[in-house]
Formats: C-alpha cells, sequence, structure tokens
C-alpha cells in the first residue's frame, strides 16, 4: 500500500475536528445592504468578549444543539493564556450572582458589552450611565478582557479565522441583499438613513451634550451592523439598538440610531432574523415621523391594548411599541401570503391556490395571538396592508392613514369573529401532529434523524442499504462519504493502539471517504451542482491534509468550475485554491 499520508500524531488529533464550512467568499462590488447603512463584517471585540467568557466558565452551548467545533478548536488555541489571566476571568464569572450567571439573556449583554466598548487593545467603556441596565454587571470585565487580549494569543486566533468569518458574512450580506429587496418592494420605500436633530449625546471624548449651541441641528447617521460571530450556539441570534458603537467616538449620535444584529452559524440561511432587523431599521423613523396621529389615538389603542387577555406588560400602555410590534407582525404576515402566491403562480394549479387560502388562515390565527399578547393593532394593519399592496403608495404615508382609521370598537370584536377560524386551524394542525411521522420519512431522511440522534452505527447502515438499492442515489453516496470522513474507526481513537495501526486506519477511511466524494459528484444530476460542488471541496481538503497539493488543486478547480451554485461550496473551493487548507492543531 503506497503512503497516501505523510503525517504527525498532530495532524491526526487535528481530523478529529471539522472546520466550519464556508459558503461563498466576501464580495467585492458594492451591495444593496451598503447602500442603506447596513454594515456586515466580523468584530474583534465580539469574538475576544466570547473567548475571555468560555475561559471564565460561561457556556454558551444550547441544550439539544450540535456542538460548536470552531469554539472546541479556540480552548485548544487558547492553552498558551498565562494561568494568572485566566484565574482572573474565572474568578470574575464566581463572583457573579448565580441568578446573573444563569440569566438567558446573558449573552445578549456580554455582546452589548464587546460593541459599546473601544476597539482593542484599549476597550475602554462608556460612563456606566451610558450603559444598558443589563450589561452594567459585566461592566468590571472589560478590563479583565483587555488584559486577556493582550498577554493571550486570542488576537491572533482571530485573525486565523479570518476566511470563515468572511464567508460567513458573504452569506450575511447575501441575505440581508435578499430581505431588504423584498421588504423595500412591499413598503415601496427607502431606508431613511440620516436624521437632523440637536443630539442628546456627542463625542465621548471631548463634548456632552451641554456644549452644543442650543437649537442646532447636526445631522446623524442611522446604521444597521450586522455581525457573524463564530462562537455561539447554532442559530443564535441577539438584536438590539439600545447603546452606540464603541468604536465611533467623533460622530453625534443617539441611542436608537444604531441597530446591531449578531447572528452565530445558522443550520440555515438566517433570513427570518435578518428581515426582522432590517424591518425594525426601516420602521422606527417611519413610525417616529407618525407621532401625532399615533399619539391623538394613543388613549384608544392604550384602552384596548390593557384589556387584552394576555398582555404583555411592554405593550399595555406604550403607543409606539403597540404600533411597533403590530405592524412588524402583519408585514411578516403579508410577505408569507406573498410566498404563497408566488408559488402558487409558479404552479399553477387547484392544489396550490389552497395554499394560499391556507396561508391567510394561518396569517390570521398567528396574528389573533399577537392581538391577544398587546399588539391589538395587528389585524388591521394586516388588512389595510393589502391596500398597500395595490396601490404602491410609500409606507411612509400609509401609516397615518392606517393609524387614522383605527376603530377600537371593531378591533374589539377580532376574537369573537375568528374564534371559529382559530377552531379549525387548530383541528388541522392537531392532524398534522398525529400523522405518522415513520412513515412518510424516506431512508435518506430517517439517515439524517439517526447522525442527529449520533446513532451513526445505524445511519451507516441505513445508507450503506439505501445506495445498494440505488446504486445512482448522489445523496446516499455523499452522506456515506460525510459519515465516512467525519467518524472516526475504534482503532483510530484507541489510545492503546499502535500508531502505524492508527494512521494506518485513518488512511483506509479517508480512501473510502474520496472514494465515495467522487461517486456522488459523479452521479450529481443537474439540480445537485451543490452536492458536488461540496464533494470536490471535500477530496480537496483530505488532499490538503495528505500534502498532494497538485490533487487538492484538481478538485478545487473542478468545484470551481461549477459556479456558485445556491448551497455550494464555492468560496471554501476558492479558499482552497489560495492557500493549502489546515485545521487548527490543538
Amino acid at each position: 500500500m503506497h503512503r497516501f499520508f505523510q503525517m504527525s500524531r498532530g495532524i491526526l488529533l487535528c481530523l478529529l475536528f471539522s472546520s466550519l464550512a464556508p459558503a461563498t467568499i466576501w464580495g467585492q462590488t458594492p451591495s444593496l445592504a451598503s447602500k442603506a447603512n447596513v454594515f456586515i463584517r466580523p468584530d474583534e471585540r465580539v469574538f475576544v468578549t466570547l473567548a475571555a467568557l468560555t475561559l471564565a466558565g460561561f457556556d454558551a452551548e444550547t441544550p439539544g444543539a450540535p456542538p460548536n467545533e470552531v469554539r472546541a478548536q479556540l480552548l485548544q488555541d487558547l492553552k498558551a493564556t498565562p494561568p494568572e489571566v485566566t484565574e482572573k476571568l474565572r474568578a470574575f464569572w464566581q463572583r457573579l450572582p448565580e441568578a446573573e450567571r444563569n440569566r438567558p439573556t446573558l449573552a445578549g449583554s456580554a455582546l452589548a458589552l464587546a460593541l459599546a466598548a473601544r476597539p482593542l487593545p484599549d476597550f475602554t467603556l462608556p460612563a456606566l450611565e451610558g450603559l444598558p441596565p443589563d450589561v452594567r454587571p459585566l461592566a468590571d470585565l472589560a478590563p479583565l478582557i483587555a488584559e486577556f487580549a493582550a498577554r493571550s494569543p486570542v488576537r491572533s486566533v482571530f485573525r486565523k479565522y479570518a476566511a470563515n468569518y468572511a464567508a460567513f458574512a458573504e452569506l450575511l450580506r447575501q441575505v440581508a441583499d435578499e430581505e431588504l429587496f423584498r421588504l423595500l418592494r412591499f413598503l415601496h420605500t427607502q431606508p431613511i438613513i440620516t436624521a437632523r436633530d440637536a443630539p442628546p449625546m456627542a463625542d465621548f471624548d471631548t463634548l456632552t451634550s451641554a456644549s452644543l449651541p442650543t437649537g442646532e441641528l447636526r445631522e446623524r447617521s442611522r446604521r444597521i451592523f450586522i455581525v457573524p460571530d463564530l462562537l455561539g450556539p447554532a442559530g443564535r441570534v441577539v438584536t438590539r439598538n439600545d447603546f452606540l458603537d464603541g468604536s465611533d467616538r467623533r460622530t453625534y449620535r443617539r441611542p436608537g440610531d444604531e441597530f446591531f444584529l449578531v447572528a452565530s452559524a445558522p443550520r440555515e440561511a438566517p433570513n427570518r432574523a435578518v428581515r426582522w432587523a432590517l424591518m425594525r431599521f426601516i420602521l422606527e423613523p417611519v413610525i417616529a415621523r407618525s407621532g401625532k396621529p399615533i399619539a391623538d389615538r394613543r388613549a384608544a389603542i392604550v384602552k384596548l391594548a390593557g384589556n387584552a387577555p394576555q398582555a404583555d406588560p411592554g405593550l399595555r400602555s406604550n403607543v409606539f411599541e403597540i404600533v411597533r410590534e403590530s405592524l412588524g407582525r402583519a408585514i411578516e404576515a403579508r410577505l408569507s401570503i406573498q410566498e404563497a402566491r408566488a408559488t402558487a403562480r409558479s404552479e399553477g394549479d387547484a392544489a396550490s391556490a389552497a395554499g394560499v387560502q391556507l396561508a391567510d388562515d394561518e396569517a390570521r390565527v398567528e396574528l389573533l395571538g399577537v392581538f391577544e399578547r398587546g399588539g391589538v393593532l395587528t389585524l388591521h394593519f394586516f388588512e389595510q396592508l393589502a391596500a398597500l399592496d395595490e396601490t404602491g403608495v410609500d409606507i411612509l404615508e400609509w401609516l397615518p392613514r392606517m393609524v387614522a382609521s383605527f376603530d377600537a370598537d371593531r378591533e374589539r370584536r377580532r376574537p369573537a369573529e375568528l374564534s371559529e377560524l382559530r377552531a379549525r386551524v387548530e383541528r388541522r394542525r392537531a392532524l398534522a401532529r398525529s400523522a405518522p411521522v415513520a412513515k412518510s420519512l424516506s431512508r435518506l431522511e430517517q439517515a439524517d434523524e439517526l447522525l442527529r440522534a449520533k446513532k451513526y452505527a445505524a445511519a451507516r447502515q441505513t445508507l450503506e442499504a439505501l445506495l445498494t438499492d440505488e446504486p445512482a442515489n448522489a445523496r446516499a453516496a455523499f452522506g456515506l462519504a460525510e459519515l465516512t470522513a467525519k467518524q472516526p474507526s475504534a482503532i483510530e481513537t484507541d489510545a492503546e493502539a499502535d500508531e502505524s495501526d492508527r494512521l494506518a486506519a485513518l488512511q483506509e477511511r479517508l480512501e473510502q471517504a474520496v472514494e465515495l466524494y467522487e461517486r456522488a459528484a459523479k452521479l450529481a444530476g443537474e439540480d445537485e451542482g451543490w452536492l458536488a460542488s461540496r464533494a470536490y471541496v471535500a477530496v480537496g481538503k483530505i488532499y490538503d491534509f495528505a500534502d498532494r497539493r497538485q490533487d487538492a488543486l484538481a478538485a478545487y478547480e473542478r468545484a470551481i468550475a461549477i459556479g456558485d451554485v445556491r448551497g455550494g461550496a464555492f468560496a471554501e473551493a476558492v479558499a482552497g485554491k489560495a492557500q493549502p487548507f489546515r485545521p487548527a492543531k490543538p
């Protein structure tokens, strides 16, 4: 047998970890998002803060979520941190009251702390009163983070993940462009990205609001920052706009001008989270400019919200919050119906038309729940937005009309009018939940469920049986290749086995993985370009591990030739061609 791999014990252990798989490369051309003051980029402050909390003892994992492999690698990378630095972080963590340590929103507070601080190596915070109340208990962590950044390898580790961050940022940019286009087209508007007034907060270093000339108007920029996060649990999203970006100290601003969305690596494209953040960013000045008509109807709206059976405390008396929540939920519902109509137009059959009615029923029942929690304008806005879609009037002009046409007596009757619809929808949902699941699952879906449950032997048996019955099934070949590449054999994980035997077992396993990836790529159909793209990149990575650079380059080239297909691995192919892929050494 020829030596397929030449590697050390360190490389063997590294192969037990898999790296985050970037989807695309960072684009170089201006996007719709960038023109709307939507900035999408990684932030060193966020990375270093979450790394410090990890060392301190904060467990960022979400129960039931897949483990964060980048975070696991980070712990290995930070072994060179001086023990006294780690001890200071742990001591801070232990000093926090238990209720604070276990607070579900603690991660959001830590992210706000990071983004409110000056850029490293400084990492100082504004005055305590300039921080949101939930962030203030963490303020004493800031000097410890600065020391951690100065004395540990964390900043060089951040640079190591530059390509991964760039790829994640590009995915977020594409999602932001897509969702921004949908929102602006539906609302017939453009983002309001500037404001003119005398801001209550000026430069932190040299100015105060008292030093501004009375009545002087100054222009402020409104911005939204979307920050990719590789260290959080899959799918975590934090959105805030109650503090200021600490990296900008020379611009007149006030809290509320800047929105922040911090998104962990998702299980799927985070369209909904990005859309909601963009919607809030777009709607805030729209709602503010409708302040007088909203204030004129305050008494009737607040009275109705106060009588809602499950009223959220935040929606009982704040009329602007009621408008904000109601309008956002109504827009979401309208967009879901738009999607159902687009499907019906493309498929053109009676079943698809029925799907539009089902979407409408589901939307109304969901909005009834929002109504009962205090969003008492949501069903009214939902109906009014249908007219907006038809007339093409800017939401900036349409919102005052919607508020003015609010009829409290009409809205009070909504729960009774929708009771029968709600019962019908809930019966339909109950039937769907009670339907047998096992029979509806294909063998591929069964294998996927087994993998999620970490029942690898059963998953392998299912995939092998499927590939035997359907030799041309590209997805089965790809699934088996992934399982083979990422699941070490018993010999490889046996600490008492001879190293040569472990290396031989590793070599045999990855040779099998290459064969399966190649088979999957060749079998991929016209609609499975993503699969072939990912298979060729996986082959390239394995060859890079083996120091077979020319073979790796050939595999990356085949992936690049497929193009930047949705769900593919174009970015990884380009990155792999530019530089050999290497996982982090423990």
